[in-house]
């Protein structure tokens, strides 16, 4: 991670050139968006990405393991690591918590090794060793050198298949061994392994953990009958080829000669081992060179949306590696003949196709409306099988979904601005259903995994999530935004009434603004306002916020935030307040969240909810702040390497920010049509949108310290204001930016100039 400059260069940052440490580089005009794709960034660090393979919003995301327990192995892999545990077919892109990991195969060498072993002692198990000099990964592939046993690694992903391509030394005990019992910080419950050809293996594992009580079948064929199959249970090897109990293991031994390789198709289900026959019977005429290239070329197809010209190899390698990783989730989550589990329920899918691993709370922001511009036809899906909860399972719209189980993690009812943005974009949503569960989750109080009672009755009563509940300022904010994005939907469909009963709860942020400290405060029930508590003191406080914090909450108000300012003391005033933000060194006492990360003065940009914060500026016609600041966090918050992001990934949502202010303008409000204006470091990006039309940005002149927009072209037509709208881009053309290294303060100044959001 490039290191953060001091705070005394902050205060300076407005009125200076920041230079870049880095110089324009020679570019290969050979390579293909899909080779700036580097799948280790992210493996490092907190970010918690795997580098392993999988296609597109795939049901396969086949990757090492190199261990399952602890921060560090969110997603199984971390790359400071030096062995392996094994490769298995489910994992999660980026998460603060996990689950998954779901049916390990190792191959192996010699004599059985009955358990895996500890990463901290890998000779007492089946581990091997491995180094990075021999391990590589490509959008759809990775490969490694296990070094124990002189064994090569290939994997690549189909839609609900793995697979496996093993390359074995001469050996009469060439192992490939399935683990069911590997889970990523679950729990597992029951096992079975099963194999009455010598072609085949089959199981299930039963497991609890984040993504609820769920089981994952298999069914694996080799390319090569093996010579025997052994069954373990309980650490001890049984005469038979099958066993059930907590811990069962199975064991597949073949004679191999030299460079040898063993090819190993895995089908999984949620649903029956039918199920994962049938999905596996649906792609086992591909071999494992036909699935390689099919999965290339579906990720050339989502890169390929993207033609970038200009910038540094590094910042082309960042971009195409976030939109790889803003591709991952959601994932398939439904068998070939259509059946599915959700919300404990197994069902038939008739209209849709149902996916899972929903992120909502942290990809409502950017990942969402960046799928959306560029595949309508996903977040048409993605919408219909969150709605779907509603119509079909007969529960709530989820906040963090996984595995077809909410796991309520996090706050709010995140999941209507995702679904409110497919329809904006033109996705083919029934309007009445989406409303209906929309209404019915603005009225169902969820207790959240991770942030207890959602205080969601108490606010519909008081107008305000009280004090006495946990992380209620965030729980407000998050409430009072959504409210508004219900409105909205409620004033497309003529739906007067609940137009103007949402539109008033849009307005509940106001009623935990405190005037005498000119912030949000906790306010009890009672009426009364929260202790007196010092600023620095940060304990007393923590438990009103969520992970984004206090600094990141407090201009929170995307739907109203001209109210906002208005209410803050004006434009010159919240002017000031952001320089204050940005430039003061924070020293609080007491815990400090693993997410409040990435610190500009007080600003953290390591978790979600302050992502729009640098963009403010722009609605005092201060734009040329907003500029200079974005472009001091696509260089300092982001780079090339393992630890190549601040903070978790969170589903692409880390990715998707840097994707759009990288093009120049954000989506500071989803659900609105504006999109804030920036600074571009590229010198041409070509996005072609789902609606077949293309939106280029062009920036003359624009570099490291050419970081100021001086001023602004839309198809010729010069622009003032310092946003542009959805329709624009979705018309198509060339957005022009003229760029320099002084700021044009004149730029967006002018108030009708300014993004509008207010509820008045």
């Amino acid at each position: 991670m490039k290191k953060i400059t001091s705070i005394a260069s902050i205060l300076v940052l407005f009125l200076i050139t920041v230079g870049c440490k880095e110089e324009k580089k020679v570019v290969d005009v050979s390579k293909k968006p899909i080779n700036y794709v580097d799948p280790f960034i992210g493996t490092g660090g907190i970010v918690h990405t795997f580098p392993g393979a999988t296609t597109p919003f795939s049901m396969i995301q086949l990757s090492p393991d190199t261990d399952t327990k602890g921060w560090d192995h969110c997603a199984g892999y971390h790359y400071d690591d030096d062995n392996i545990k094994g490769f298995s077919h489910t994992h999660l892109s980026g998460t603060g918590w996990s689950d998954l990991g779901d049916i390990l195969l190792m191959p192996t060498v010699g004599e059985l090794k009955l358990e895996a072993g500890a990463i901290e002692n890998p000779d007492e198990g089946w581990r091997s060793r491995f180094s990075h000099e021999k391990e590589q990964a490509e959008p759809g592939y990775y490969q490694v050198y296990l070094e124990d046993y002189d064994v090569d690694v290939q994997l690549t992903a189909g839609k609900r298949v793995g697979f496996h391509k093993y390359t074995f030394p001469n050996t009469d005990n060439a192992n490939i061994i399935f683990d069911p019992t590997n889970i990523i910080f679950g729990q597992v419950l029951k096992t079975e392994i099963h194999s009455e050809s010598n072609e085949e293996v089959t199981g299930v594992c039963l497991s609890n953990g984040w993504g609820g009580k769920r089981n994952v079948y298999f069914v694996a064929e080799f390319s090569k009958p093996y010579e025997t199959f052994k069954v373990a249970k309980n650490g001890t090897i049984t005469d038979k080829q099958t066993a059930s109990g907590k811990d069962v293991k199975g064991f597949a031994t073949f004679k191999t000669t030299e460079g040898e390789a063993i090819e190993v198709k895995v089908g999984i289900s949620a649903v029956s081992l039918e199920g994962a026959r049938k999905n596996l019977n649906a792609e086992k005429g591909m071999s494992f060179s036909v699935a390689l290239d099919n999965a290339q070329k579906e990720w050339s197809n989502v890169l390929n949306k993207f033609d970038i010209e200009g910038g540094t190899e590094e910042q082309k390698t960042i971009f195409y590696t976030g939109v790889y990783h803003n591709f991952i989730a959601p994932n398939l989550s439904m068998d070939v003949d259509g059946k599915y589990i959700a919300m404990g329920k197994e069902l038939t899918a008739d209209n849709f196709i149902n996916y899972s691993s929903f992120s909502t709370w942290d990809t409502f922001r950017a990942t969402k409306p960046l799928i959306s511009f560029l595949e309508t036809r996903m977040s048409e899906e993605f919408s219909k099988t969150l709605i779907s909860r509603y119509t079909d399972a007969n529960e709530h719209l989820p906040l963090w979904e996984l595995c077809g189980v909410d796991n309520t993690c996090m706050i709010g009812y995140p999941s209507v601005p995702v679904i409110y943005d497919a329809i904006q974009k033109g996705a083919n949503i029934n309007k009445e259903e989406a409303f209906a569960a929309m209404d019915d989750i603005a009225h169902f109080n969820k207790v959240s995994s991770s942030d207890g009672d959602g205080g969601l009755n108490e606010y519909i009563k008081l107008g305000y999530v009280p004090a006495e509940i946990p992380k209620n300022i965030s729980k407000t904010l998050e409430y009072a935004y959504e409210d508004w994005v219900i409105a909205q939907l409620a004033k497309e469909l003529g739906k007067d009434k609940e137009y103007e009963y949402y539109m008033k709860r849009a307005q509940n942020y106001k009623n935990v603004f405190n005037e005498e400290r000119n912030m949000f405060w906790p306010r009890r029930a009672n009426g009364e306002w929260f202790g007196d508590i010092v600023m620095d003191e940060w304990e007393p406080l923590q438990e009103h916020w969520i992970s984004g914090n206090k600094w990141a909450y407090d201009y929170f108000v995307p739907h109203a935030l001209n109210d906002f300012i208005e209410m803050k003391g004006g434009r010159e005033a919240f002017g000031k307040e952001l320089d204050h933000l940005f430039s003061t060194e924070l020293h609080m006492k007491g815990e400090e969240h693993v997410d409040i990360s990435g610190f500009v003065g007080g600003y953290a940009h390591g978790d979600e909810p302050g992502h729009a914060n640098t963009y403010l500026y722009n609605y005092v016609g201060e734009a040329w702040k907003t500029q200079a600041m974005v472009r001091r966090l696509m260089d300092e918050m982001y780079s090339d390497q393992p630890d190549g992001m601040i903070n978790n990934e969170d589903c692409g949502q880390m990715s998707a920010w840097y994707i759009f202010s990288a093009m120049g303008f954000y989506p500071a409000c989803p659900g609105s049509q504006e999109y804030i204006i920036g600074s571009p470091i590229f010198d041409k990006v070509n996005m072609d949108l789902a609606n077949g039309k293309s939106f280029t940005v062009v920036a003359h002149n624009q570099s490291a310290e050419n970081m100021y927009v001086q001023s602004l072209h839309l198809n010729g037509e010069p622009i003032t204001k310092s946003y542009i709208t959805q329709s624009q881009i979705e018309e198509g053309g060339v957005l022009t930016f003229e760029m320099g290294p002084q700021p044009n303060k004149a730029f967006g100044a002018s108030l009708e100039d300014q993004p509008l959001s207010s509820l008045k």
